[in-house]
């Protein structure tokens, strides 16, 4: 495993490296231009300075995405610098700043591999001076032909930044190419989609009252992104206060704790096998993590009683999904998907679970994972009543008694299919 990181960061270097060779091929021939032609020192501050305050904080697209993408205003800034400046001076503004933005995380302790540094460089130069480029030579003296040609340089950014990203983290974790794609792209497709229509205004603010558009524009953006920056964070405060209610809860009991955490992990993991895109699986992995949390209404005596529960503590008991879902809405940003599969994770295949009595495929899929998950966790962990089974135990009694009756059957047939097979990697 060890050999196979090791390759695949000597492969990422190569490749970071064949980016820089390719920046060099273009800069230089250009580089007599960088000194004898006149500079716009106030724009290379200006977007410099710009882009280093940017990279602090990201956006997080709270109103349209409820938290999933989060984006950066540096794409607006590299846009513009495009723009603004000859391509030597954008591609050197762009990569610059980004690299001494991870200087200074360095310095508060966060260390990158060199290769980080020579890909980050590179692959902004490049695609800032190629955007540069191609702007130049679509842009004219007509307002509307240079809004074409702003908004085609958006898409091209776009496009060369993902390229380069695209293959860099497939060369890094060598996966399934779709599953890279997904990874790669489904944030930053929305990022583009939301941030075209800002970069055509600020641009068209450019043309009709000048250079004061741009910062003036950028305040503007900053303001957005400061706001949303520190509403997520107030959501992610949420997140993290729910994770340790549930936490909390199972510490009171030897025989449960870590048990949401060991479901979150097994729910992600199948998860991920099934194609989700990352946020999805992220999403459901948070569900798993609090699929019990309805349950801190219920006393101690009742979760821990080693014997038969009466009608009125199983009832209580059943109430746990119902709990669960209403704490849940309480955080925004679950948008009520979350709740709802906290609500209808002890429904049966067959019909016959709770709250709803909901059947097969009526069931939301992320519920049947947690289901399945939940279950597998439970058999093997230590209870008030019995001793934990082993895996082969478990999986026996999950095969012959839940299969296709408690449990959806395909994904009883998928959970085991990756413990085995992660049990096959760890002995060989």
């Amino acid at each position: 495993m060890r050999e196979k990181k090791d390759l695949a960061e000597k492969n990422f270097l190569i490749y970071s490296f064949l980016i820089l060779m390719g920046f060099l091929f273009l800069f230089f021939p250009d580089l007599e231009n960088l000194f004898q032609s006149p500079h716009n020192w106030g724009l290379i501050i200006l977007f410099f300075l710009t882009n280093l305050f940017f990279d602090a904080v990201n956006i997080k697209t709270l109103e349209f995405t409820r938290g999933k993408v989060e984006t950066s205003a540096v794409f607006i800034v590299n846009i513009f610098t495009a723009a603004l400046l000859n391509p030597l001076e954008a591609s050197l503004v762009a990569a610059s700043s980004a690299i001494t933005f991870k200087m200074i995380k360095l310095f508060f302790g966060e260390r990158y591999p060199v290769s980080r540094y020579i890909f980050n460089f590179s692959q902004l130069a490049v695609t800032t001076y190629i955007t540069s480029l191609l702007f130049y030579r679509l842009s004219g003296t007509n307002t509307f032909q240079n809004i074409l040609a702003i908004l085609l340089s958006t898409v091209v950014y776009f496009l060369i930044n993902n390229v380069f990203v695209f293959f860099g983290v497939y060369i890094l974790t060598k996966g399934d190419i779709r599953e890279t794609a997904s990874k790669v792209l489904s944030g930053p497709v929305t990022s583009m989609a939301l941030m075209t229509p800002v970069i055509a205004v600020i641009y068209i603010l450019y043309q009709y009252i000048g250079f004061v558009a741009i910062p003036v524009s950028l305040a503007a953006v900053l303001s957005i992104q400061v706001g949303n920056y520190y509403r997520y964070k107030y959501y992610e405060a949420k997140l993290k206060h729910l994770k340790l209610l549930a936490k909390s809860l199972e510490e009171k009991d030897e025989c449960t704790r870590g048990h949401s955490e060991k479901v979150a992990e097994l729910a992600k993991k199948m998860a991920k096998r099934l194609g989700f895109s990352p946020k999805m699986v992220e999403r459901i992995y948070n569900a798993a993590f609090l699929h019990d949390i309805g349950k801190i209404g219920i006393p101690d005596h009742i979760l821990k009683k080693p014997t038969i529960l009466s009608k009125e503590e199983m009832m209580m008991v059943k109430n746990h999904p119902i709990m669960g879902e209403d704490i849940l809405r309480e955080v925004d940003i679950f948008n009520n998907r979350e709740s709802k599969w906290v609500r209808h994770h002890h429904e049966r295949w067959d019909g016959k679970g709770y709250p709803d009595g909901l059947r097969g495929e009526e069931i939301p899929l992320p519920s049947r994972i947690i289901s399945v998950a939940d279950v597998y966790e439970a058999l093997t962990s230590d209870r008030p009543y019995r001793k934990a089974l082993s895996h082969e135990e478990a999986k026996e009694i999950m095969m012959k008694n839940m299969k296709g009756t408690v449990l959806d059957p395909r994904l009883v047939d998928l959970l085991f299919e990756i413990l085995e097979k992660e049990k096959e990697e760890e002995e060989t």
